[in-house]
């Protein structure tokens, strides 16, 4: 196959605000041109004729054949034709297939290895991607254990680990991007097909294996993440509902780092870890046009949206200041509609006005953010907490939800009895009851009046949040009680 999906990156400074700041290092991911009789010399001289400055090429590494470089003429020919043309080569590598690392083929030592090899042989390569969306199926399996709770997020960190080590021991100046996250995921072992992890919950997992590890050096030195929308058809400012996030729930990310990472040897963005948006695209129509092949897959947008959108997001990258880089996913098409039709260049070789749009952001962007930067701080709460108490006879009913996964104690008591009292001498002292709550879920519990009170009840829940128990919210109501 002429086009294998793979993750890529392509590195951006991205110096919002200052009047000096550089113009986004704004690449595309494609592996289309290691293909082409001249080595893709043509087509990344196009690229740098619209103000793109990297390419970001995918390099596979099979399981069953550690010791082979994959596609290595094809690269010997392509990296160098790149850098001919101005470009910056970045390389993603990952495992795959996805049947040898489920039949326990793979380990992190081959695989850390092989990218230590890869670095060797082409030390004009200074950034590598590691992974590509490990919370798929596609690209990783399993994805949960006998019991339901997710086994890849522990099982890629320890190639993550690894190949940060290996890489660093080649040369320390290389900048490890880690885990190219999808933006979506289903959280079901019993899904009839896609059995996948949503972001959120996918980074909880790698937190807790991290911090349980031993582990006393990072994982990455920037993240990877694709903001796809939910549908071609979406505008820019559509996200996705928690624990799924797009371009728009960034500070969702954010958050999801913030709780694995915080306190430990991984930096957060608080720290200086940058997001690098490694790939993105809208798939645009091709209808009528020659040379495509196939019935569209998806319901798809048309070429002045995807303009607009693309657009867009160069410009709002210019003033997030932890997006370090952004890459759009193919630079042209490959032909097939069962594929990812969302290119800056159709099949016939025309640009589409997409490209227009993007050489124009970039050339905007070149002098910083134009509408003001915008700077994320942790929350220290947890998110949509709502709570609503109803009188019973001679009980109190309360009913939780949360816009992320809780833990809740319910407490009910007398008037002034709850207030100020510790989470857990509480839970010794007066009538509670515990729940575990799913994130954006409504979950009713129902505590017994204490032993003397007559009219009026004092009810206390305390919420915690899965991803980082740090996280609190309580709520303190009186209710009345039917005797």
């Amino acid at each position: 196959m002429r086009h294998l999906v793979a993750a890529t990156v392509l590195a951006a400074a991205l110096l919002c605000g200052a009047a000096t700041a550089p113009a986004a290092d704004t690449g595309a991911n494609d592996d289309s041109g290691k293909y082409d009789a001249d080595g893709g010399a043509a087509s990344y001289g196009q690229m740098a004729a619209l103000g793109l400055r990297q390419v970001v090429i995918p390099v596979r590494f099979k399981p069953s054949d550690p010791m082979v470089i994959q596609d290595k003429a094809l690269l010997d020919r392509t990296i160098p034709a790149a850098l001919a043309a101005g470009l910056k080569v970045v390389l993603a590598v990952y495992p795959y297939p996805t049947r040898e690392l489920e039949a326990g083929i793979a380990t992190p030592s081959l695989f850390g290895s092989y990218v230590a090899a890869v670095a060797e042989i082409y030390p004009q390569v200074k950034q590598f991607t590691v992974g590509n969306e490990p919370n798929q199926p596609a690209f990783w399996r399993p994805q949960f254990g006998s019991g339901g709770h997710n086994v890849s997020a522990a099982a890629f960190g320890q190639y993550l680990a690894t190949t940060y080590d290996a890489l660093k021991a080649v040369d320390p100046a290389i900048v490890v991007v880690g885990v190219g996250l999808s933006p979506r995921g289903n959280d079901r072992p019993d899904a009839k097909d896609n059995i996948s992890t949503s972001p959120v919950r996918f980074l909880r997992a790698l937190g807790a294996w991290y911090r349980t590890s031993g582990r006393n050096k990072p994982l990455m030195d920037a993240f990877g993440f694709h903001p796809y929308p939910n549908r071609a058809t979406d505008p820019l400012d559509r996200g996705y509902p928690w624990p799924n996030a797009g371009f728009t729930n960034l500070d969702r990310i954010k958050q999801a780092l913030w709780d694995a990472f915080h306190g430990s040897p991984q930096p957060t963005t608080l720290q200086g870890l940058k997001l690098d948006l490694d790939e993105v695209g809208w798939q645009v129509g091709t209808g009528g046009e020659a040379g495509y092949t196939g019935l569209e897959n998806v319901p798809v947008t048309d070429e002045a949206t995807q303009a607009q959108i693309y657009g867009e997001l160069i410009r709002r990258a210019a003033c997030d200041p932890d997006i370090a880089q952004l890459s759009f996913f193919g630079f042209r098409d490959d032909g097939s509609k069962l594929g990812f039709q969302a290119g800056l260049e159709r099949l016939d070789g025309l640009l589409r006005p997409s490209a227009t749009a993007v050489a124009a952001a970039i050339e905007e962007s070149a002098a910083g953010c134009a509408i003001g930067e915008t700077h994320w701080v942790p929350g220290r709460r947890v998110v949509g907490a709502h709570v609503d108490v109803r009188a019973g006879k001679p009980v109190v009913h309360v009913s939780l939800s949360a816009g992320e996964d809780v833990r809740a104690l319910v407490c009910a008591g007398r008037p002034g009895t709850l207030q100020g009292t510790g989470f857990a001498r509480a839970e010794r002292t007066h009538e509670c009851r515990a729940a575990v709550i799913p994130g954006l879920h409504e979950f009713g519990v129902t505590v017994p009046a204490p032993a003397g009170a007559l009219h009026r009840v004092e009810v206390r829940v305390d919420l915690r949040a899965e991803s980082n128990r740090l996280r609190r919210t309580r709520v303190l109501k009186e209710a009345s009680v039917r005797r």
